[in-house]
């Protein structure tokens, strides 16, 4: 019971109370899946980039492949568009793998503006409650002629419940809002400085290649086939194994 009604007889008399229950319901989904998401797509960047590093240095670029590809998040999709791509100058390697950390920030953000929205839209929408149901107070003691201090009381009391259930959901989506935001911004900044320590190594490896190369494996001799003799097959055999009989 508030002010003396339940909460179905409170969201039966306001249509912005209604407003504000599908907004608190938007809010709670949204927050719930930018948590999913950061749990299953965060990363340590520093220390993703030391064993690529110590990867690359020790076994070659093929082997440091196949160990980015079980990498599951933005930072090793980045390593990875970087090996692929190690043809290319150093500046156009950076324009791709810029590119690619503006598609991912991308996914970071994914939902925040709805998020920010929220927070705002249901605190002008508790607002808007509280001075309709100010006027429509003031507007029934006006007709009925009756209107003490607990009748004015009461009216007010109750327009201004909308303007508190607002500010029940804006206050706890906009923390949210403002935590995610800095969440986005932090994993974006740890992949730009990743970029610039990936080319720079990229660019290392490719020299210390160039001046010292590896000397090719020798092929070993081809085993000489078995020799095979030859036995003249009946048409009972040539029958057992599928072939034709004549």
């Amino acid at each position: 019971m508030i002010l003396g009604q339940s909460i179905v007889d409170i969201f039966k008399g306001s249509f912005i109370m209604v407003l504000l229950l599908v907004a608190s319901i938007v809010v709670v989904a949204l927050v719930v899946e930018r948590f999913l998401y950061f749990a299953r797509n965060g990363f340590d960047a520093r220390r993703l980039y030391g064993r690529f590093r110590q990867v690359l240095r020790n076994r070659g670029p093929r082997e440091t492949m196949q160990f980015i590809r079980r990498v599951k998040n933005p930072v090793g999709g980045l390593l990875q568009v970087a090996l692929e791509n190690n043809h290319l100058p150093p500046d156009e390697l950076g324009e791709i793998l810029y590119s690619f950390i503006l598609e991912e920030k991308v996914k970071f953000d994914r939902y925040l503006g709805g998020l920010g929205t929220m927070a705002n839209a249901a605190t002008l929408l508790g607002l808007l409650g509280t001075v309709i149901g100010l006027i429509r107070a003031f507007h029934n003691i006006a007709m009925t002629g009756s209107g003490g201090p607990a009748v004015v009381s009461a009216g007010i009391a109750e327009a201004l419940l909308t303007t508190a259930f607002g500010l029940f959901i804006g206050i706890p989506a906009l923390f949210f809002y403002n935590y995610f935001t800095k969440k986005s911004n932090d994993l974006a900044t740890q992949m730009e400085s990743t970029l610039d320590k990936v080319v720079v190594l990229i660019q290392q490896e490719k020299k210390k290649a160039k001046e010292n190369p590896r000397e090719p494996e020798p092929m070993p001799e081809p085993e000489p086939l078995p020799k095979r003799e030859y036995r003249p097959r009946t048409d009972e055999t040539y029958a057992d194994e599928g072939g034709w009989k004549f």
